[in-house]
């Protein structure tokens, strides 16, 4: 098991409890497609002239390891100067066991289970404006739901690129394609899944009609509007999607020029794909 991988959760501590970090969710170990990083290239690319250097230089963080795509497909867009190391453990940096490494901003797809995306939103809120300096830009595809939950309180400023068509995760021996002696999280945790049938995952014991779940997630999806592209990740592999997907956005003390440069260069511009919403 890598250090530092999506297959490692977060302890989450407070003032009263410490809670155990809940084992590997096989859920998690999905890549980002290309087509994530090349839609928010042009913010990458804007970040570099801000800092004044040529994107190659533009030092870029991704504390979870999964395969070790990224460093491939932001390579592919002049973006080389990527650490993505399986041997630093990034819940070691959020305790103060590690230090992180040198960076410019932060880009990450977080594993979805347990308290992933709560303990690195955490993380990214006490960097803000650290030791009198500037915030960590950073640049985070997470669920859409994750914008809704309580724990939940980004910097003033945060914006979201939301792609027009649900993007597609590439499954590393795992995700949901191949997951069926393990049980489904969502049924064990609320008897229910949306999913549905089409979930590879078990579900056990008395629960709400999975058929008619995936039904009702259907038409969900259909009323939003959100399209599925079935095999279009870019990469080989097999490709899963879960949830509809964003980035959320925050470039630091550049954070108004990137976002007023992006709008005025492709904020009208049609079939991009990506739309900013603030």
């Amino acid at each position: 098991m890598p250090a530092g991988s999506k297959r490692k959760a977060p302890p989450l501590r407070d003032a009263h409890t410490a809670s155990p970090r809940p084992p590997r969710d096989p859920a998690d170990d999905c890549e980002t497609p290309a087509v994530a990083y090349a839609h928010l290239a042009p913010l990458l690319t804007k970040l570099a002239q801000r800092l004044k250097k040529p994107v190659a230089d533009l030092r870029v963080w991704d504390p979870y390891h999964c395969a070790g795509g990224v460093i491939s497909r932001l390579g592919a867009l002049g973006f080389t100067n990527v650490v993505n190391d399986p041997e630093l453990d990034f819940y070691d940096v959020v305790d103060g066991a590690a230090p992180p490494p040198p960076h410019d901003v932060l880009v990450t797809n977080p594993p979805f289970s347990g308290n992933h995306a709560r303990a690195l939103f955490q993380y990214l809120r006490s960097k803000d404006g650290e030791k009198g300096g500037d915030a960590t830009p950073f640049a985070v595809l997470a669920p859409e739901y994750v914008h809704r939950k309580a724990w939940y309180a980004p910097r003033g400023g945060v914006f979201y690129m939301v792609p027009e068509s649900q993007y597609e995760f590439v499954a590393d021996g795992g995700g949901r394609s191949e997951n069926t002696d393990v049980p489904c999280r969502h049924w064990r945790r609320e008897r229910r899944c949306p999913r549905g049938e089409t979930c590879p995952f078990v579900h056990e014991g008395p629960g709400i009609d999975p058929g008619a779940e995936h039904t009702a997630e259907e038409a969900r999806r259909a009323a939003i509007r959100v399209p599925r592209i079935e095999g279009k990740a870019g990469d080989d592999g097999k490709v899963v999607s879960p949830f509809a997907c964003y980035w959320h956005c925050h470039f630091g003390a550049f954070n108004r020029s990137v976002v007023a440069a992006w709008r005025q260069k492709h904020g009208k511009r049609k079939g991009g794909g990506i739309r900013m919403v603030e």
